[in-house]
């Protein structure tokens, strides 16, 4: 890898100072890691990043307070390969340090609850019939959607999983969507994926990036 960030870093907007993910945002990833507290900043690493590890990373973290703290984007790379070890194979590390990265940034941004305002605020937009797309990139991402498009919809628990599964050749809509394997019906909406759509063998080969990718669909009243 010699000096070279891994592949993505630039993504997050964090080249060298540490870390100012998104140009608006106030807070910074060098404000957490150097000053929050020390749970916190665990609870970060656990519950943003995934990262089962979460514990080790949190002390090393805390500990290079005490040497002055982190304050680049190279700093904060060179702890969490040292912390990794050989775990994970040459580049395991690399996993951590995404996760790691992806927990700061979930956190400077807001981003779950962006999204959560943002699932919202597109169903209102909708028409009668129309229908809201989302793919999500990770389970933490997921699991809002799908809480959403339970609120959304307004449904209460009484409709059977196989009293709403749509069979291969079942019309929604228009046309005929085979991809559509069951659906929830609320009061003001219906699930047409009450299992999200996960990229196809195929389509995996083709698209390596998709293998996390999770659809899930909402159509309006």
């Amino acid at each position: 890898m010699g000096d070279r960030l891994p592949l993505g870093y630039e993504r997050f907007g964090c080249s060298q100072n540490l870390m100012q993910v998104a140009m608006l945002a106030t807070l910074k990833a060098e404000d957490i890691l150097n000053s929050w507290p020390e749970a916190e900043v665990g609870r970060i690493l656990r519950d943003y990043g995934e990262e089962s590890n979460w514990w080790f990373l949190q002390e090393k973290i805390i500990n290079a307070r005490k040497k002055g703290g982190l304050h680049s984007t190279r700093e904060l790379v060179d702890l969490v390969r040292k912390a990794s070890g050989k775990s994970g194979g040459r580049l395991g590390w690399i996993k951590t340090a995404t996760r790691v990265f992806q927990a700061l940034r979930i956190v400077v941004n807001d981003e779950l609850q962006t999204l959560e305002n943002a699932l919202y605020a597109c169903f209102d937009c909708l028409s009668s019939g129309g229908r809201l797309a989302v793919i999500s990139f990770h389970s933490l991402e997921d699991r809002i959607v799908k809480k959403a498009f339970l609120d959304i919809i307004e449904n209460e628990g009484e409709d059977d999983e196989e009293d709403y599964a749509v069979k291969r050749n079942d019309k929604i809509g228009t046309g005929t969507q085979i991809w559509v394997k069951q659906k929830i019906v609320g009061r003001n909406g219906t699930i047409l994926t009450k299992r999200p759509i996960t990229p196809s063998e195929d389509e995996e080969r083709l698209n390596r990036r998709c293998r996390s990718a999770k659809l899930r669909v909402i159509q309006k009243h």
